[in-house]
């Protein structure tokens, strides 16, 4: 994705799809085929409007999919894509789930909110090595009904997972196979697969706080436990400083890190 070398000049990438998920958030579909690790990140501009750093909410094939909440000027700009517009990419960067370090494990995967986004790829990478993993339980939480993401892949993920859903706030009457309240408290009473496991976590650093609290209870290993870290930045490559984490770049070191590293340095 680098031209001439030259890390800061970007790719003019094809848009295929924009999908309207929720009120706040869309799906993008870009037409390209990048080599990655499920967590990486890229960052995403639209000229005349400025660059964000997106997760990747996929992995493999010869598309890329973006997952964008509407919070500021670039993730507008990048709601407004059309087909055939262009954006320009470049990336991956960070480091991503350590999906060989955890072969043979039992794994827990837990998501919150556009957490869920990262996540995707990281079941989609399982999906595709299933025989390298042990047994995959996966959690997912959202506000309410209507911030649900991906509710056609939660169901095809159901096909081969156990899948548990929470909401903030569960409606009377919503038809919904989910319970109410937090990711904590639906893993907190859902039994863990015995043997040695792996929990990768995505979302609020309040949930995945508490979730790793949960997943110690239950007996993982802090150096067993991952998380994916969010933080303002711009250059990507170590260089503005602005997405520091007790020392460490968050563009560089992570954005996934394992919880021993992270404990005393959580927001929330």
């Amino acid at each position: 994705m680098r031209v001439d070398g030259n890390p800061y000049v970007p790719t003019p990438v094809r848009v295929l799809d924009n999908v309207r998920e929720t009120p706040e958030n869309i799906t993008l579909t870009l037409a390209l085929r990048l080599v990655h690790e499920p967590g990486q990140f890229v960052q995403v501009s639209v000229l005349g409007v400025g660059e964000a750093p997106i997760s990747i909410a996929s992995w493999g094939g010869d598309t890329v999919t973006l997952h964008i909440r509407e919070v500021g000027n670039v993730t507008r700009a990048l709601a407004g894509c059309r087909p055939g517009d262009s954006v320009f990419v470049r990336g991956p960067y960070g480091n991503g789930f350590p999906m060989a370090d955890v072969w043979g494990h039992n794994l827990v995967l837990a998501g919150g909110g556009c957490g869920v986004a990262s996540l995707k790829g990281v079941i989609e990478y399982v999906h595709r090595h299933r025989d390298e993993y042990g047994d995959v339980t996966i959690f997912l939480g959202f506000r309410s009904a209507q911030d649900l993401i991906f509710p056609d892949r939660v169901e095809h993920w159901r096909t081969h997972f156990p899948v548990y859903v929470s909401l903030d706030t569960l409606r009377e009457g919503q038809c919904l196979d989910a319970s109410e309240g937090f990711v904590s408290d639906l893993m907190r009473r859902t039994d863990i697969p015995p043997g040695e496991s792996a929990a990768l976590l995505c979302g609020p650093p309040v949930m995945m706080r508490l979730a790793a609290q949960v997943l110690e209870d239950k007996g993982l290993e802090d150096s067993h436990i991952c998380l994916s870290m969010e933080r303002l930045m711009y250059c990507a490559i170590g260089q503005c400083c602005h997405c520091m984490i007790g020392g460490k770049f968050t563009c560089l070191d992570g954005p996934v890190f394992r919880w021993d590293a992270l404990k005393g340095h959580m927001d929330g």
